[in-house]
């Protein structure tokens, strides 16, 4: 595919990425999940001193000095990689088909479908998403021992790990990816009505990445420090969305909303730029890989 007219549709002026034309929604969900991995890994100290200021009033970081070392800022690590490739491929798998299926009915090309696409899929991919994410935050901030003890809290008390948190992470996790995927997606068709061309240099997905990492990381940093707040309560009963923000405004401030704001951004931003960049570099070798197969089978 190389041009925006070969790609235009009646029902839609969607474009199709050149990159994805040869490929199925399993290869695609293949190359986000294998890209997500190695971003993460990359990336994961920026993570955890960003939850460390996020999880204590006014941003107070003195308690976790202890922590301070390259195995404490990679402390939470396991879980997130071991889970993060299986979330990813049910969450791209997702992204594509609702995105795919929207594309075909009412709401057309709009915005709204990227946004409601990107929700779907982090609702597809909660199950997973929610324990790692939960395990991982509290291995950060100390409240679990090592990783062994997390997957143990997992496997034995799976519902104790996500009662009370479903409702904050569907405000913070839906409106991250649809907030993630309208400005990443917008952007993308923009740029390729603008050439007239579905073909991208990789190096365009990193900086749009970049600059969609964050908008997104600004916009939803405040459900990002509630989050953080209740994951991190060593209550038995886990604090409501609500009362949280009430205590942080009472207390704290309008300011207090976006504590470790700087740190999201320096961690997403690059997150989501470098991400892209591997994911269309894999999707690349992918489709390279299959046309070789191809090639050797007609030769036979």
């Amino acid at each position: 595919m190389s041009s925006v007219s070969d790609d235009t549709e009646s029902s839609s002026h969607f474009v199709t990425p050149a990159s994805d034309v040869r490929l199925s929604a399993t290869q695609q969900a293949l190359a986000g999940s294998t890209a997500k991995g190695a971003t993460k890994l990359i990336l994961y100290p920026l993570d955890t001193f960003k939850s460390r200021r996020q999880a204590r009033r006014f941003g107070e970081l003195q308690e976790f000095r202890h922590l301070q070392t390259l195995r404490g800022v990679y402390r939470g690590i396991v879980p997130k990689l071991l889970l993060y490739s299986p979330y990813q491929a049910v969450y791209m798998s997702a992204y594509i088909t609702a995105r795919d299926h929207l594309l075909q009915g009412p709401l057309g090309d709009s915005v709204a479908t990227f946004a409601v696409a990107g929700a779907v899929a982090e609702v597809a991919g909660s199950a997973i998403r929610l324990p790692m994410e939960v395990a991982k935050l509290r291995l950060q901030l100390g409240a679990y021992s090592n990783s062994f003890q997390a997957f143990k809290d997992i496997l034995m008390n799976p519902w104790r790990l996500t009662r009370g948190f479903v409702p904050q992470t569907i405000m913070h996790d839906c409106s991250y990816s649809a907030c993630g995927w309208l400005f990443f997606e917008s952007g993308r068709q923009w740029l390729y009505s603008l050439r007239g061309s579905s073909n991208l240099p990789v190096y365009e997905n990193l900086l749009l990445g970049f600059a969609a990492g964050t908008l997104t990381s600004l916009v939803t940093n405040p459900f990002d420090v509630i989050k953080t707040r209740i994951i991190g309560s060593s209550s038995e009963t886990p604090p409501g969305i609500l009362s949280t923000a009430k205590s942080i405004w009472r207390f704290e401030g309008l300011g207090a909303f976006w504590q470790g704001a700087s740190l999201r951004v320096l961690h997403l931003a690059p997150s989501h730029g470098l991400y892209m960049l591997l994911y269309e570099v894999i999707k690349l070798q992918i489709a390279a890989f299959g046309a070789d197969e191809d090639r050797k089978k007609m030769q036979r």
